[in-house]
């Protein structure tokens, strides 16, 4: 072979970053993407919201699969930033939405991670067709849409809002999952043994596809795992599980 056959110079390096890094290599950043990976995207969006109440900063955790095969992830911590004025302790929205490892700082040593590359919301957006967030914070209703990883509106806000906390509507991208309908007892199996290992989390998966209506199971240890004030492993002292 000539010279010019072994010619390896900067114009043959690409170089991909945040949502166009993501979707070209998925299987990076959730692992696969077939059912595993879906729920991987549904662990990315929990993460963050599991380790606000794990700071005290939140008290619960709603998961749903919804009857058009999408996911909304639902606390009731103080909501996202949305405003480029915010802390510089926590990323906004659009930052956590659109930036790699922008994941919001870590409030003391009990925390969780469910992120396989500490990617966070940012991954599940990407690999989303559509996602909606919503963030109730210090009165405001805020939306904004994406798609594709892509913010279509800036944040709007959409009136006053009752209580706080932020939601994550998705649906994941069918052009890049074979399957797009997460497993109710998967996710259900997983949540119970986070939330029995982590003392305080309160955790609630509901499921409204099944044609004879929805069901829903709710977990929560108050005398099994760690509890994030004292940091110490207790035996179970019973379930607190409701359906």
């Amino acid at each position: 072979m000539t010279d010019e056959a072994y010619a390896y110079d900067a114009s043959q390096i690409e170089v991909l970053e945040g949502w166009e890094a993501i979707r070209r290599r998925p299987g990076m950043y959730i692992g696969s993407t077939d059912e595993r990976g879906l729920h991987q995207m549904v662990f990315e969006v929990a993460e963050r919201a599991v380790n606000e109440i794990l700071a005290g900063r939140a008290t619960s955790l709603g998961i749903t699969l919804t009857p058009d095969g999408g996911v909304r992830v639902a606390d009731d911590g103080p909501g996202i930033p949305v405003e480029n004025a915010a802390a510089a302790d926590d990323p906004t929205l659009e930052a956590l939405l659109t930036q790699i490892h922008a994941g919001a700082a870590r409030n003391g040593p009990h925390t969780v991670s469910l992120s396989l590359c500490g990617v966070g919301p940012c991954v599940t957006n990407a690999l989303s067709s559509r996602l909606t967030a919503e963030v109730r914070r210090e009165g405001v209703r805020w939306v904004q849409e994406y798609a594709r990883g892509v913010a279509i509106t800036p944040p709007v806000a959409e009136g006053p809002a009752t209580g706080s906390g932020t939601t994550f509507t998705f649906r994941p991208d069918v052009d890049i999952f074979g399957t797009a309908e997460c497993s109710f007892a998967v996710l259900e199996e997983h949540l119970r043994e986070l939330a029995f290992r982590n003392r305080g989390l309160d955790i609630s998966l509901t499921d409204e596809r099944p044609p004879g209506g929805p069901r829903s199971v709710r977990h929560r240890f108050p005398g099994g795992g760690i509890s994030p004030a004292a940091g110490a492993s207790a035996p179970g002292q019973g379930a607190g599980r409701g359906a």
